[in-house]
């Protein structure tokens, strides 16, 4: 069925799953106003004098002749529209009791929004993971359906090991090892020398030999074999949190166990739903629409600082590796990613996802429309 005030369709015939309204209650508002338009007419009529009555009955007459001829001219044009579907068009919020355990109202009352970006902020949820990470996320429909990064919600094999290598820990860890066999191989040759000049034995010239050959194998194979190792342990670590659970927190603390999140395999995004009612969701902006320099907003958690604003301007597109971004130089930090980028009415426009390494005031976020794409 349709939507009978924005035309979505749609399986339920409860409640929209696009503009949240309770099509029962609907139609029975869409009723009473018509009634009270019928009412208001008919009082109008009433109330008309018999001069007046006279005066619009003469006009009647004098134009009935020219009114029949345009009438039967229009005969197969569309009708008027209904008091209703005038109203169906109609802006205006219509007030509704929230269901039972609704999470928006619940926000609402907890966390009472005094300006847009605020009210977005009842719809910014704060990520964390069983392996240590964390990020953000924005609600999107009333269903309480979640969209992120895929790298916040799926353990980044890759990206660890990237970490783990370059970390100042392991690069120190195999200077030692590699300095270590160099000493040792130097050691060897100089026993070598020695035990030549001295006569030794055919059977400890071998030893020293097979030594020096086993050790100069390992140093050459030294950086393959720690990689070898790193790689083991993160594939273990990968195994262990395969199907691991989310912890999702909303503004007011209450917490949602998550799995399963669906990500896409073509762009850094990911979805998921939290088990709630009637939830707060933020409304999709154009980024097309965006100029630059207009004032673009971020909500996230950087560095555990949940639900933190911040403010900056749209700085263009972007082309990233054949993938399009805005370019933004409000801050975004670790615990960013996933988070939205809206505009001043608080529509969301993007996903923040990443900052150009070594600069600052250089983010990006991706399209807003690439949801529909991805999922």
């Amino acid at each position: 069925m349709k939507c009978p005030k924005c035309g979505t369709d749609q399986a339920d015939a409860a409640q929209c799953a696009s503009c949240g309204i309770y099509i029962e209650k609907y139609a029975a508002y869409l009723a009473h106003k018509e009634a009270q338009q019928r009412a208001a007419l008919s009082t109008a009529s009433e109330r008309r004098s018999p001069a007046s009555l006279a005066i619009f009955a003469g006009a009647g007459l004098a134009l009935l002749g020219l009114g029949w001829f345009v009438l039967a001219g229009s005969r197969d044009k569309e009708p008027e529209p209904t008091l209703a579907a005038v109203v169906e068009r109609s802006p205006d919020p219509i007030d509704q009791e929230p269901p039972a355990g609704s999470v928006r109202a619940r926000l609402e009352a907890s966390h009472p929004p005094k300006n847009e970006i605020e009210r977005a902020r009842n719809a910014t949820v704060f990520i964390e993971t069983e392996w240590g990470a964390s990020g953000s996320g924005f609600i999107v429909d009333s269903a309480c359906r979640v969209i992120t990064n895929r790298h916040v919600v799926e353990f980044d094999s890759s990206s660890l090991r990237k970490e783990v290598i370059s970390s100042d820990e392991v690069q120190a860890a195999y200077l030692q090892r590699r300095q270590a066999l160099m000493i040792e191989i130097q050691r060897l040759q100089v026993a070598f020398q020695e035990a030549l000049q001295m006569g030794g034995s055919s059977t400890e010239l071998q030893e020293l030999r097979d030594e020096l050959q086993r050790l100069g194998s390992e140093l050459d194979t030294l950086s393959e074999n720690v990689r070898a190792e790193i790689d083991e342990k993160i594939s273990d670590e990968a195994w262990k949190y395969k199907d691991s659970a989310l912890t999702v927190t909303l503004v007011d603390g209450t917490e949602y166990s998550v799995r399963n999140a669906q990500s896409s395999e073509h762009y850094d995004l990911a979805a998921f739903t939290i088990d709630g009612i009637d939830c707060p969701f933020l409304a999709a902006g154009d980024p097309e629409e965006l100029a630059q320099g207009g004032q673009l907003f971020t909500i996230g958690n950087p560095s555990g600082l949940t639900w933190t604003v911040t403010s900056g301007v749209f700085s263009g597109f972007r082309e990233e590796d054949g993938r399009r971004f805005l370019q933004t130089d409000a801050p975004i930090n670790p615990g960013n990613s996933g988070g939205p980028l809206i505009d001043p009415q608080g529509r969301v426009v993007g996903i923040n996802t990443m900052v150009l390494r070594d600069s600052q005031g250089i983010g990006f976020s991706i399209p807003v429309t690439a949801i529909d794409e991805a999922f």
